[in-house]
């Protein structure tokens, strides 16, 4: 079943692409704050694919706008930092210019990538779009790239707890097998999922110091607000998988008046 791209779809799958070239661009022009290789890139590029290629669910475009709507807020929380780029970027790394370009796609990308996003996803669901497997895309897809993400971050080097890479990879492993399983048991593994991020994610905000950016012990691993964060977003996301899929949602337009 193909279905074709709306003009809204299109902009958020362009929008995550740009930001994936901003973080580039920074990493290049010698910002310290990026590893040998960052993998942030291709998070972004590989959620512009789902975006693109699983243009039959009505959800997809949620998936792009959640992921700019995190990097949004984690970037107006390093704000001074950030505004440092934009003031003073021969500070930062050695080629000002790529700083300040990419530091003003970046934000520029996001906030577009934000608002196409939603907006797509409203548009998609009025239409009548369908959530027919979506657990098993969803498994798929994010099995996938987080082995991708994690096997890069070990490879390129970036500063990231290594447990917490590991739960992931792990993860994201089972949850790529489970996308060949039946329909039921899928479901019911994102919705297992979902309850333990967000569980995760609970239990980080109400644990975590306050006075070091909620950093919270989860056995050997350290987890820090930006965690709590992603972790919510991505419980979220997989308990409504889990819930929605299969439904069909049929939109019909009301019925003209007869004489």
């Amino acid at each position: 079943m193909k279905t074709n791209l709306t003009f809204l779809t299109k902009v958020t799958a362009g929008g995550l692409v740009a930001v994936a070239i901003a973080l580039w661009t920074q990493w290049l022009s010698g910002d310290p704050a990026y590893p040998k290789f960052p993998p942030g890139p291709v998070l972004f590029i590989g959620v512009a694919a789902i975006v693109i290629f699983g243009a039959r669910w009505w959800w997809t475009p949620l998936i792009g706008a959640l992921i700019a709507l995190l990097t949004t807020s984690g970037w107006f929380a390093r704000l001074p930092g950030e505004m440092l780029r934009l003031g003073h970027p021969g500070e930062v790394g050695k080629f000002a210019a790529g700083i300040f370009i990419g530091t003003v796609l970046q934000i520029g990308a996001l906030l577009l990538t934000d608002i196409a996003g939603l907006a797509a996803t409203v548009q998609n669901f009025r239409r009548g779009g369908s959530s027919a497997d979506s657990a098993k895309m969803a498994c798929r897809f994010f099995g996938g790239l987080f082995v991708v993400m994690g096997v890069l971050v070990i490879v390129g080097g970036a500063h990231v707890d290594k447990y917490h890479n590991l739960m992931h990879l792990a993860w994201s492993a089972i949850a790529f097998g489970f996308s060949f399983l039946g329909a039921t048991a899928v479901k019911r593994f994102c919705i297992a999922s979902g309850a333990f991020y967000l569980t995760l994610s609970a239990l980080g905000m109400a644990m975590g110091n306050p006075a070091l950016n909620r950093a919270w012990y989860f056995g050997p691993m350290l987890l820090h607000t930006g965690d709590h964060i992603f972790h919510l977003v991505l419980g979220s996301l997989f308990l409504v998988m889990g819930l929605v899929s299969g439904r069909q949602w049929v939109h019909r337009p009301s019925h003209a008046k007869t004489a």
